[in-house]
Formats: structure tokens, sequence, C-alpha cells
């Protein structure tokens, strides 16, 4: 059985590993992504576990301005001022923010004063920007922030900072409470704010990733179809080109179970090798992708390669590729010795 040459790794085994090897990597990074978002979600409802609500007095114009004093009596807010402007000499424009959280609402904190700003994880910008809005006022880009409430895009600065560039004197156009009541949001509404629960966002992702999770599982089907179709071409051109030293080990009394083991163990082989492969490079590219998108996002969605998500994928991968398998190799054992050796010239 030793002469019989079924595990030599040619060029064919290897082109055929290389294909089960990216169609696994597929798998890896499309369950990765969903897994990452959920992961996402879940950091996002941990920070809004309290229930945060945004706090804004819409108007025909836009985002009206309003007062502590214009809240329900009693009620603890982090006002803010957020402005659009533009940076001189350039074409970008980016959104300024401030806010005064003398009540501890947040659990964030963010340190910067007088001219200073931060900017938002993942965003360059030059040391010094002159921001120009309803005034022009020049800044120095002190360090940077990360935050899952506040976008990475924004700049941070200084209420006072603020209330100059926007000539806002006195007063906010947004405000984040927390573990508002349903009689609060009432009074709310009812002074004309409007009250946006931010864990009903987070509900609203939530679902959607749950929708992205269930279609992400579909990607096994074609993925596994195709690593079927390739070990099985494999298999089949393998078993062709070597028919006359199979008929030979037939002929000397290997009975159909020692031969299919055989083909099958060759089969085991190259999907097992590919998909060891495939795990690898789609670990790669998944921490390669969640680097690149923390970037943008400021680490609040990832893409993560769990274990039990490698383990998937690699069973998925070796058990379709015993599947497309094992047609050509039974009906390898079926042949007639005599055929298998009159038919084919010895292979090479």
């Amino acid at each position: 059985m030793r002469s019989l040459l079924l595990f030599r790794f040619g060029s064919r085994a290897r082109s055929t590993s290389w294909g089960i090897a990216l169609c696994t990597m597929f798998i890896v990074a499309s369950f990765s992504v969903a897994d990452g978002l959920r992961t996402s979600t879940e950091n996002l409802a941990d920070n809004f576990s309290s229930e945060y609500s945004l706090v804004t007095k819409p108007s025909p114009t836009g985002l009206e301005q309003f007062d502590q004093e214009d809240m329900p009596e009693g009620l603890a807010v982090a006002g803010g001022i957020f402005v659009d402007a533009g940076i001189a000499g350039s074409e970008n424009r980016v959104t300024v923010f401030a806010f005064n959280d003398s009540s501890s609402v947040l659990d964030e904190a963010f340190s910067v004063s007088g001219s200073n700003v931060l900017a938002g994880q993942g965003y360059d910008y030059p040391a010094e920007l002159t921001l120009v809005s309803a005034t022009s006022v020049t800044v120095s880009v002190a360090g940077r922030f990360s935050s899952s409430m506040f976008p990475s895009a924004w700049l941070l600065g200084e209420i006072g900072l603020l209330r100059e560039l926007s000539s806002f004197s006195t007063g906010y156009n947004f405000a984040i409470a927390r573990d508002l009541g349903a009689d609060r949001i009432s009074n709310l509404e009812s002074s004309g704010f409007s009250v946006q629960p931010m864990v009903g966002i987070v509900e609203f992702l939530d679902s959607g990733i749950e929708e992205i999770r269930a279609d992400a599982t579909w990607v096994l089907i074609p993925s596994a179809f195709v690593i079927a179709i390739l070990a099985y071409s494999f298999l089949g051109s393998e078993t062709f080109d070597r028919r006359h030293d199979i008929g030979i080990v037939k002929t000397v009394g290997a009975g159909r179970w020692k031969i299919l083991y055989y083909l099958m163990l060759n089969a085991l082989v190259i999907s097992a090798w590919g998909g060891v492969l495939g795990v690898a490079l789609g670990i790669m590219l998944s921490y390669g992708a969640s680097t690149f998108a923390s970037a943008f996002f400021t680490s609040v969605f990832v893409i993560k390669a769990s274990v039990p998500l490698m383990v998937l994928s690699f069973a998925v991968t070796v058990l379709a590729g015993m599947v497309g398998a094992l047609l050509p190799a039974v009906k390898m054992t079926l042949t007639k010795p005599v055929d298998d050796l009159k038919e084919v010239t010895p292979f090479a």
C-alpha cells in the first residue's frame, strides 16, 4: 500500500488547498464582521445601561437654544453646544462641540481648556486650526478623545470657546439626561423639547445586527458548495491519473474499504490543510480590518474572530471537502482491477 502515491503534494493539490483556503477565509471574515458588530452593540448597551437620553429643542429653522431654567425643575443634564464650522484654508468642515457636565451626568470625563481642542481618535488635523462659523477662532489641537457617545469626527472644545465661535452668549442646543421617567419626558415634550432615548438607538442597531448575523449564516452554503466542488474535482482528477496504480493495489489484495479509506484520507489532508490556511488568513483579514475600522469608529465598532467561529469554519471546510470527495472515491472503489489496469497508462 505504501507504493500508492496518494499524498504527493503537487501543483494540483496546492491550488486546490488555496481555493479551499480562500473559501474558508470568506467564512471566517463574514462571521467575524457579524460577531464583532454583536460585541460592539453589547459594549454600547453597557455604556447606555443607565438610559441616557438626548434632549433637543427643534424649530423650523433648526435647533433652538435653551437654558437650564427651561428644563423641568430638579432635572440634571449635561448641557452642550455643537457648531458646524469651516476650516480656514480648506474645503473641509468639522463639527465642534463642548458640554457643561457640572452635575456629573456622563460617565465619561474629558479635560480641555482655553483655545485647545481634542480631536477624535483616527482623525488627523494640523496642530493649529482656524475655525470659521459665526466668528473666526484659532485653536490648538492639544490631544485626542475616545468616546462611545460622541462621534470621532468631531472636535471637542471648552464651553467658552464654543460660545466665542458661535456667538451663543448663553444656553445650549443639546443636552444629555439620564434616567428620565415618563413624567419628565412628558414635561419636556410639552415644553417643546424632543427626547430621544439613546438605549432605543442601541436597540435599533441591535435588531439590524441580528439580521446581519442571520444573513451571515447563509455564507456557509455557497462557500461549502464551492469547497465540495473543489474537493470533487481534485479527487476525481487524482483518481483518473492514478487509476493504474490503484488497480495494481487492488490486484495485490486491497479491499474496497481500504481503497476508500486511503482516498478519503487524501481528501481529508487537502481539506484540513486548506481549512487551517483559510482560518489563518481569515484571522489576519479580520484583525486587519478591525484595526482599519477603529481609526474611523474610535474602536466602538470592532471585527472579532472568536474561537467558536474558527472551529465552526474549520469544521465546515473539512466536512464539505469530505462530502465532495466521497463520490469520486466511491466510484473508484467500484471499478474492476482489470479495467483499471488496461484502460489507463501507468502514472509517471
